[in-house]
């Protein structure tokens, strides 16, 4: 039997060679690779082992691979992904080359959903990880007689929450830009910006974003005798700030939903209200590219006096539709009350229509509700993050 060498015109192309098998206890025995005696790899033994990485995924269910410097066109056993590494021994050398898959990399989409199973037990909103690091900072640096100079990151570390959590006054747009850029969602990315443009901004970026600061500030920590509670708390916003992290990873790989969290003041302390962003997915990509880009909006909180309240938005250039959901009678009553000032508000800031309704939280459609639910766990929607059967 012969395979082709490969297609893409991106990769010098090879001479047809034959085919073995590539196997796993997982996967099915479906890969190909050339047979023992090709000029592209070593005489192959039996136990022997060799690397091998997946180099791109190819049309009709095929992968190109790189095994020992030598590209090759196999069929897809399942379960793999381009940049995935992959460890393989011969297991039979007659009458066909089998080769059995011993250690498999974890790809992106599995790291980051481990990580989701991992935290969503302890997920929490950003208003309160946020607000409890800021106590126990300033306890920090009340009690400790070390001045500021000598924990500089901690120090810095405070003073950046304290732009974030800015008391009674709503968050403004310089606030919300500010968590959006440095708030830790694009740190790595920042980071690798940095490398390749200027190395030497890399302390800046560790300095101007909170995730930088926090990973720098736990490290000072455990040599400023800083208590347990402050090294929970800022092990507590690391956690939350990853958490969000690979969400977005899932939905970006999946063409998903953007997820982020916002702090607001309440009147007695901090909550949050989580937004999902995504483009409305309507016509082909080609269509979409002609008109005016439109945006579905999700809003999520939870507020002691009002109850549990979603808004679902849609929105493009000059149009704007509103609906809120929320939970008690009184507040369908009060939002409804409202919906004409506010109406008149939105009209002053541009749009041209403008349709807003204020309905009860059980009325909601069960696409949406599963929406909500995702958002409120941290999750991402259409992914089950139950890693067990029943």
């Amino acid at each position: 039997m012969k395979i082709d060498g490969p297609k893409s015109g991106s990769l010098p192309a090879q001479e047809p060679q034959e085919i073995f098998a590539v196997s796993n206890q997982r996967l099915p025995r479906t890969g190909v690779f050339p047979q023992s005696g090709s000029n592209l790899l070593p005489a192959l033994e039996l136990g022997q082992e060799i690397d091998a990485i997946v180099i791109q995924e190819l049309s009709q269910g095929k992968l190109l691979l790189n095994a020992s410097g030598s590209l090759i066109e196999a069929e897809n056993p399942g379960g793999l992904s381009a940049g995935q590494h992959l460890r393989l021994r011969v297991e039979q050398l007659q009458p066909q080359v089998v080769l059995h898959i011993t250690q498999l990399e974890p790809t992106i989409e599995s790291e980051a959903m481990r990580l989701l199973r991992a935290h969503v037990p302890f997920h929490a909103d950003i208003g309160e990880t946020l607000e409890n690091l800021q106590k126990q900072l300033a306890s920090h640096f009340d009690l400790s007689k070390a001045g500021e100079i000598l924990v500089p990151r901690l120090n810095k570390l405070r003073e950046f929450v304290a732009t974030l959590l800015t008391g009674e006054s709503p968050p403004s747009v310089e606030r919300l830009l500010t968590l959006m850029k440095d708030g830790g969602l694009h740190y790595e990315a920042k980071l690798f910006h940095a490398l390749v443009e200027a190395p030497g901004n890399l302390r800046d970026v560790v300095d101007g974003d909170l995730k930088g600061l926090l990973l720098a500030a736990l490290q000072e920590s455990e040599g400023a005798s800083a208590s347990t509670d402050l090294q929970r708390a800022i092990s507590g916003q690391l956690t939350n700030l990853e958490s969000q992290q690979a969400v977005n990873l899932l939905a970006q790989r999946g063409s998903g939903a953007f997820q982020f969290q916002v702090p607001f003041f309440n009147g007695s302390g901090f909550s949050t209200v989580t937004l999902s962003i995504d483009h409305d997915g309507k016509g082909s990509a080609g269509e979409r590219g002609k008109h005016e880009p439109e945006y579905n909006i999700l809003f999520l909180l939870d507020l002691e006096d009002l109850g549990r309240i979603r808004i679902d938005a849609h929105l493009n250039k000059n149009d704007l539709r509103v609906i809120f959901y929320v939970e008690q009678p009184r507040t369908v009553e009060w939002v409804t009350q409202e919906l004409p000032s506010f109406q008149e508000t939105l009209r002053t800031l541009g749009y041209r229509e403008v349709l807003l309704a204020a309905r009860p939280l059980r009325e909601i459609p069960r696409d949406k509700a599963e929406k909500f639910d995702a958002l409120a766990i941290g999750a991402p929607s259409k992914i089950n993050l139950l890693d067990l059967k029943a």
